[in-house]
């Protein structure tokens, strides 16, 4: 009987630390975009939930997105003719 209350115990106990670990405060998606969950600050006031941009953690992505934008307005397809 001691042996069942402490399984059940044990199971019980994994199961809550499983599903605490899931729960994070921004969760991505493959679309490259983060969801914020809404939370308190530390004067207890309520901050609304939003959805931002994922931050890229390449050192060189801020090179790259300047030299896409400078391909783009130079040469790309939306040129404009003059």
């Amino acid at each position: 009987m001691k042996r069942i209350i402490l399984i059940l115990g044990v199971l019980i106990l994994v199961m809550i630390i499983s599903c605490t670990e899931s729960n994070t405060d921004t969760k991505t998606t493959d679309s490259g975009f983060t969801y914020v969950r809404p939370s308190v600050d530390y004067k207890g006031k309520i901050k609304k939930g939003y959805v931002r941009k994922s931050v890229s953690t390449d050192k060189n992505a801020f090179k790259k997105q300047t030299r896409s934008r400078y391909y783009y307005q130079t040469r790309g397809k939306y040129r404009r003719k003059k």
